[in-house]
């Protein structure tokens, strides 16, 4: 069975998952050909299946990205599906997590064009240190940390946030703490279920993503995950939510990833078998991939 799996012409760092998961595929009989969703020379007419993967850099075109999955959707199975996907380029979503009762990191959007007042900000967040990070973004792609009241820095805290705001939405967190020592967690969700889960360490604007794992999933994580999974959990092959831990310990949501995250199949033996047979049980006869 023929399959796509969406990259980008220029990857801004080595896709670990892309090895493991080549074999896994492989082995449960796809003939795979990587491609890359901004490459105008690929017929994306054609009826093949699509996977989307490392398509790391579609947060500088978002418009043309979502054109893409919609023309790709029309003619062909995709994984996400173009619904999930609409619905989780812009991390907005933290605020429809937070509405169904899911614990989030506390999130303040600033509409495009707008400007706040940060001290008052961090005041109500109760902490000095807050991020600011664009609505759509990738990795650590204009991410980054800042002290109110601390230290000058370039860019400022007003000057970088102005510069996410004058081509789109920003959000602005508190720094959790936690994720400084417990780490950062993502649980990996693949084929109607959690199968592992990884530390990361903080990472921000140029800085190199470094994992330790798998770990185990302890009960009030998965019961967070699960709920944040809850609407879509029938509808995706895959996905990813990374959690950290507030000040009484207790585990909220800091992104729910169900566009391109990297799963780390290496980490955890059969996961990206897994992946494979899940996708290959979709795209049976009978079966409805939208």
């Amino acid at each position: 069975m023929k399959l796509r799996i969406a990259s980008c012409k220029t990857l801004p760092e080595v896709d670990v998952d892309a090895a493991p998961l080549a074999t896994a595929l492989a082995a449960a009989g796809f003939d795979a050909e990587v491609v890359a969703w901004d490459d105008p020379t690929i017929d994306w007419t054609l009826p093949v299946p699509t996977i989307l993967r490392s398509t790391w850099n579609y947060a500088l075109d978002v418009g043309g990205f979502l054109d893409w999955i919609d023309l790709v959707s029309e003619r062909s199975p995709l994984w996400n599906p173009r619904e999930i996907v609409h619905g989780n380029v812009h991390k907005r979503y933290l605020v429809e997590l937070a509405d169904r009762g899911v614990p989030v990191v506390p999130t303040t959007i600033v509409e495009r064009g707008d400007t706040v007042d940060l001290t008052a900000v961090a005041a109500g967040f109760g902490t000095q240190r807050i991020v600011i990070k664009p609505e759509v973004g990738a990795g650590s792609m204009g991410t980054r940390v800042f002290t109110i009241g601390g230290a000058p820095t370039n860019p400022t805290p007003h000057s970088h946030l102005a510069a996410l705001t004058s081509r789109g939405a920003a959000l602005i967190q508190p720094y959790v703490a936690s994720v400084d020592g417990y780490g950062e967690r993502s649980f990996v969700w693949i084929d109607g279920e959690l199968t592992h889960a990884i530390r990361k360490t903080p990472r921000f604007a140029g800085d190199i993503e470094r994992i330790e794992g798998p770990f185990p999933i302890a009960d009030d994580e998965r019961a967070v995950a699960e709920a944040a999974l809850a609407p879509v959990a029938a509808r995706i092959l895959y996905g990813r939510v990374d959690l950290a831990r507030d000040d009484a310990g207790r585990p909220m949501v800091m992104e729910l990833e169900l566009v391109e995250p990297s799963l780390f199949f290496a980490r955890q033996p059969g996961s990206a078998d897994r992946y494979a047979a899940g996708l290959r049980r979709r795209l049976a006869p009978g079966h409805d991939p939208r």
